[in-house]
């Protein structure tokens, strides 16, 4: 059994996927030698190729830009760069071209060349449900079509937007999400949060075509799920370990691959796979006996011939991460 309390990790890890999936709560403040930030100056574009050991470039919406939201990138050297302010964001998703930040139902598209400013803004408009509540969670297809997934105050809503932006509740839909995330596997079927008839948390697929939800068996106890690019590789974890494994494995009934077992009182959320889901960070914290998470630590993994292998271990900048995306 946890040190802890198996209670008071569930609660703590509610809280974080409650909180908009942010990690939101009462976090140490990493020393200034624990960290490094920089400030891009006027005209300047930050030098970002990736953390050393993974070649993709990881982005993360957290708070501490000019006490807003903001965008945050990971150099090669394990040095923060705080980007732009984005005051009230919501949401941070990959796009086939970059990253959407969400702020309530407007959508910003951003290449990956210009993070700095903002793209191509959408306006979604969501018929049924309250005009303030904001989208926590977003996913863009291959083909452009978009899953949104709102926080109503009472759970989790979940929609598919038109070109013009107007929602169309999702039919069936989960009925109870741990988490406010959703994935295109292709472009009609999403991958989702559910709890089973035991109230367990599973993975769950919606296929749209055929108006159908069914939940996965490898894997009891899903908190956070993310996908790869190419949607063939998922990572996952639940109170007690880090999987990861391609798309049928979990869909299957084959219990998949745990990379890491987690600590007594560790908890984790916002994972983030690359292209090829060879490689994937997530966010790491301690559990205190309140439930409050301290510590907050960006983590990575890299797939090698011998296996899995932590390639970053780093402090943050911010004490709450709404979410991350790897590009490349």
């Amino acid at each position: 059994m946890s040190k802890i309390g198996t209670g008071v990790r569930l609660a703590a890890a509610l809280a974080v996927a409650v909180s908009l999936g942010t990690g939101c709560s009462a976090s140490r403040t990493p020393s200034p030698s624990e960290i490094a930030t920089t400030l891009p100056g006027p005209g300047q574009t930050p030098d970002t190729p990736g953390p050393s050991g993974l070649g993709a470039r990881l982005v993360v919406l957290g708070d501490g830009v000019g006490g807003e939201p903001g965008l945050w990138t990971l150099d090669s050297r394990s040095h923060w760069t705080a980007l732009e302010a984005a005051p009230g964001a919501t949401a941070l998703s990959r796009t086939t071209e970059g990253v959407a930040v969400v702020t309530g139902r407007r959508v910003d598209s951003r290449a990956v060349s210009d993070l700095l400013h903002p793209g191509r803004v959408q306006t979604l408009r969501w018929p049924g449900i309250s005009p303030d509540a904001p989208v926590a969670g977003l996913d863009t297809s291959p083909a452009g079509k978009r899953a949104v997934v709102a926080a109503d105050g009472q759970g989790f809503v979940y929609g598919v937007a038109a070109e013009d932006g107007t929602v169309t509740a999702l039919s069936p839909a989960p009925a109870q999400s741990f988490a406010p995330l959703v994935a295109w596997l292709d472009d009609s079927r999403l991958l989702v949060l559910d709890a089973d008839k035991f109230e367990i948390s599973r993975l769950g697929v919606v296929d749209t075509s055929a108006n159908d939800i069914s939940l996965a068996q490898a894997l009891a106890g899903v908190r956070v799920f993310a996908l790869s690019q190419d949607r063939q590789v998922i990572a996952a974890a639940t109170e007690t370990a880090i999987f990861a494994g391609p798309v049928e494995t979990f869909l299957g009934r084959t219990s998949p691959q745990e990379v890491v077992t987690l600590g007594d009182a560790q908890v984790a959320w916002a994972r983030a796979l690359d292209a090829t889901g060879s490689q994937f960070f997530l966010m790491s914290g301690t559990v205190a006996p309140d439930g409050s998470v301290n510590s907050i630590r960006e983590i990575g993994y890299s797939r090698q011939s011998s296996g899995w292998a932590k390639v970053l271990d780093t402090a943050v900048p911010f004490q709450c991460a709404i979410g991350q995306v790897l590009l490349g």
